[in-house]
């Protein structure tokens, strides 16, 4: 009997040690449900750094015309080879002149006769005027004479007006270059005819050349707040091409639209560009950097630390109690690893950088040894530049 409770106390006692360690295994469980989650934070420091703006943009010949037949007539030559670059005044197209040369000489015999006719309507009416002094002739007589010659005058200026478009005419055969610049694809051969208005070719400056590009509204606001758009004199202004190399020039803005487009809500801006070695084509596409000269100082964070919503841009800090508070911020141009600040925090906040999916609003965190510390080691050419 005696062994028999023995062996009892014995099952009591390591049923109670099981649920003893039981409750510590649930109290464990329920302390790490109740862990503060670890996160990496960051400074939000003020830094030096070029304002630089990145727009698309064409090209654009600052003088293009199309050419055209002002008459009507058969091609003779066409004197250039297509994509050439021609001078000013350089002939380019004759029609046949034959035609026009005709009209001219017709015009020339129709003045001579015009003229003529005048005089003998003056002297005419000079011999009717004396013989009115002695009563000889009637007023009728007079009257008609006077008529006669004010016509016979009329028609002289008819015909010399006749004359002078013939000879515009007979001009318009030889068709030259307005200005220098680069000639494109001839649309006629010789000897085809060439109705009046006739497209024939295309010539277009090559050096300088513009770049039109637009800016949003809040892009001219930034734009205005950098104090770019108010001066320009410590504006630097550059084109990337397709493959992503410099253009070895630098531009100048030259003109800036003074509304803003009423389908678009941009505002349009022009910037010209020295184009000696025609590496520039109208028509292509660039894009156009903006750079302002000074270094401007603004709050600099790690774009790790951004975060979107339907309602903007945020991060999450951590406040002096180590909980987490959700930050609205108005955001600037990126600087490589980095975005610029423009609104919505303070030098020497701490913002989240790792860690941002196990934290929200309110929550208390326990804040591990800055990125900032951690990168310490990294060899100084490691270091993102400020500017792009």
């Amino acid at each position: 009997m005696l062994k028999n409770r023995r062996v009892l106390s014995v099952f009591a006692i390591i049923a109670a040690l099981i649920v003893l360690n039981g409750c510590q295994k649930k109290s464990a469980t329920g302390q790490q449900m109740v862990a503060k989650p670890h996160v990496t934070t960051t400074s939000a420091v003020k830094s030096g750094y070029v304002e630089r703006f990145d727009f698309p943009g064409r090209v654009d010949a600052v003088d293009s015309v199309t050419l055209k037949a002002r008459v009507a007539g058969f091609l003779k030559d066409r004197l250039f080879e297509e994509g050439d670059t021609v001078k000013k005044g350089q002939l380019l197209f004759t029609l046949e002149r034959a035609p026009f040369e005709a009209e001219v000489a017709q015009a020339s015999a129709d003045l001579a006769k015009a003229k003529a006719d005048a005089k003998n309507a003056k002297l005419n009416l000079e011999r009717a005027l004396e013989l009115r002094k002695t009563g000889n002739i009637s007023q009728s007589s007079v009257d008609s004479n006077e008529a006669a010659d004010g016509v016979a005058k009329a028609q002289v200026l008819q015909a010399q007006a006749t004359l002078n478009l013939a000879k515009i005419n007979l001009g318009y055969t030889s068709i030259k270059a307005p200005f220098s610049g680069k000639i494109g694809l001839a649309a006629y051969s010789s000897g085809e005819y060439l109705p009046v208005n006739t497209t024939l070719a295309q010539i277009v400056t090559i050096d300088p050349m513009n770049v039109i590009f637009s800016i949003s509204e809040k892009e001219m606001l930034t734009l205005q707040e950098a104090g770019i758009l108010n001066s320009t004199d410590h504006l630097s202004i550059s084109l990337k091409m397709a493959d992503g190399s410099i253009y070895r020039y630098g531009g100048e803005i030259n003109f800036t639209d003074v509304t803003v487009s009423d389908n678009t809500d941009t505002l349009t801006l022009r910037a010209g560009f020295p184009n000696p070695a025609q590496q520039l084509i109208s028509g292509q596409f660039v894009t156009v950097i903006l750079e302002y000269e000074s270094p401007v100082e603004k709050i600099v964070i790690p774009q790790a630390s951004l975060m979107s919503s339907p309602t903007g841009k945020y991060v999450y800090t951590v406040d002096a109690q180590n909980k987490v508070v959700n930050r609205p911020v108005t955001t600037g141009t990126e600087q490589g690893k980095d975005i610029v600040i423009l609104d919505g925090l303070e030098e020497g906040e701490q913002v989240i950088v790792e860690g941002l999916q196990k934290v929200r609003p309110g929550q208390e965190v326990v804040v591990d040894a800055p990125a900032l510390k951690k990168a310490a080691a990294k060899p100084a050419s490691s270091k993102t530049s400020n500017k792009k």
